[in-house]
């Protein structure tokens, strides 16, 4: 059995696979603790496999692991932690890893390797020609060419966080949760908020995409993953891969081709 784990800026999934499967049978997550200790998460990753199962027999089973990170003053403890609790040692994935994509860009170590990840898998999954967005903390979208390489892309705050922001900063504007408003041209100022961002997204995520494929002069096949596809996805009035589990499926691709 395989554990990879994704740890990302807010959170962190944890992921069972079988030997021979690229995709998790049992996933879950938790709140990333960016100043957690060991004994912190041994506890995460201890509850998170009892709720998945017999945590003796599962902790057993575990041959291999594999983590991407974008928060690098935690990774030495996941290190420590896989040879601790299963007596194996953490594959790292790190900007010196071995590919199956070529990178474009100019200094491969500021690049951060979340992307990388949803970059292998888009490849590995639905061939090379894709825009790679993923929606978390900050929202990157990221464009394979068809060459099979990374060639760049671009990052804004996520929507999460510009939510959150907005209301810190405008009195009278209330926090949001995010999802359709009822109207297009809303009637209060909750559903005019929502409007903005539900909207505001749809609109950034199509029209990033049209200004890529019109400077590369090629249509694009457009993979959608992170918190908040599943639910800007029904909203995109364009074709689009919607993969919720991109970065687990590019840890284990990685893993595989080490």
């Amino acid at each position: 059995m395989f554990l990879g784990i994704d740890i990302g800026n807010t959170s962190t999934m944890i992921g069972l696979y079988p030997d021979d499967s690229i995709l998790p049978e049992k996933t879950l997550r938790y709140r990333t603790n960016k100043k957690g200790d060991v004994t912190d998460l041994i506890n995460c990753i201890s509850m998170s496999l009892r709720n998945m199962g017999d945590y003796k027999a599962i902790s057993a089973e575990i041959t291999g692991i594999a983590f991407s990170s974008v928060v690098p003053e935690i990774n030495a403890v996941y290190n420590f932690i896989g040879k601790k609790l299963f007596n194996v040692d953490p594959f790292e994935i790190k900007h010196n890893s071995k590919f199956s994509i070529g990178i474009n860009y100019r200094d491969i170590r500021k690049l951060g390797i979340d992307r990388i990840v949803n970059t292998v898998a888009a490849h590995h999954e639905y061939g090379d020609g894709c825009v790679v967005i993923d929606i978390g903390t900050a929202a990157t979208f990221d464009v394979l060419n068809h060459s099979g390489t990374f060639d760049g892309g671009l990052i804004s705050p996520g929507i999460g966080t510009t939510i959150k922001a907005l209301a810190e900063s405008a009195s009278n504007l209330p926090e949001i949760v995010f999802g359709k408003p009822d109207l297009l041209v809303a009637l209060d100022t909750e559903n005019a908020i929502k409007s903005g961002f539900y909207y505001g997204w749809i609109s950034l995520i199509e029209g990033v995409v049209r200004k890529i494929e019109k400077i590369y002069n090629r249509d694009y096949k457009v993979v959608l993953t992170g918190g908040f596809a599943e639910k800007i996805a029904p909203g995109i009035e364009r074709e689009i891969i919607l993969d919720p589990l991109l970065t687990m499926k590019g840890i284990r691709y990685i893993y595989n081709n080490k």
